[in-house]
């Protein structure tokens, strides 16, 4: 099964139980298109999928009857997550104090993107909300040959 361009979009109700069940969604999906749902690459999709999706969850439930998760792969070499919710503003990672309980799920993401030499942005949509897009090489020696590029908004809004 080649996997030059797959596509998959997941609609979640903005509730904390829906969070693991798209991270079961994406391994799952991994799995049909013949990816190791076990690899490091997996492991990571997961953790970012979590963190956007509990922020989704939290921020914008009030607003947001559906969040709808898309995870593609483009041209057999990168994977791309998107989060999309409707809320108008667009989450700021910020440092969290130590004994904070949460708040550090953007700067996770962050991180973990320029680790792997991905790509992070916030797209505003014509609906009034937003996408947070993540972008990974679909192999750590792909991710030694690409820059980082991750811009968030640091204003608050898109």
């Amino acid at each position: 099964m080649t996997t030059a361009h797959r596509y998959h979009q997941i609609i979640c109700v903005p509730s904390d139980e829906q969070v693991p069940l798209a991270r079961r969604a994406v391994l799952d999906t991994f799995r049909k298109w013949g990816l190791d749902a076990q690899s490091d690459v997996a492991h990571t999709v997961r953790l970012i999928v979590s963190e956007l999706l509990t922020n989704a969850v939290r921020y914008s439930s009030t607003v947001t009857a559906e969040i709808t998760l898309t995870v593609e792969i483009v041209d057999g070499t990168r994977i791309r997550l998107g989060v999309h919710d409707l809320h108008p503003h667009c989450p700021i990672p910020s440092p969290a104090p130590p004994e904070a309980g949460r708040g550090r799920g953007l700067q996770i993401v962050r991180d973990l993107v320029r680790e792997l030499s991905g790509t992070a942005f916030t797209e505003r949509t014509d609906d009034g909300g937003k996408t947070q897009w993540v972008e990974l090489p679909m192999t750590e020696q792909a991710a030694d040959s690409r820059t980082a590029r991750v811009v968030f908004a640091d204003a608050g809004v898109c």
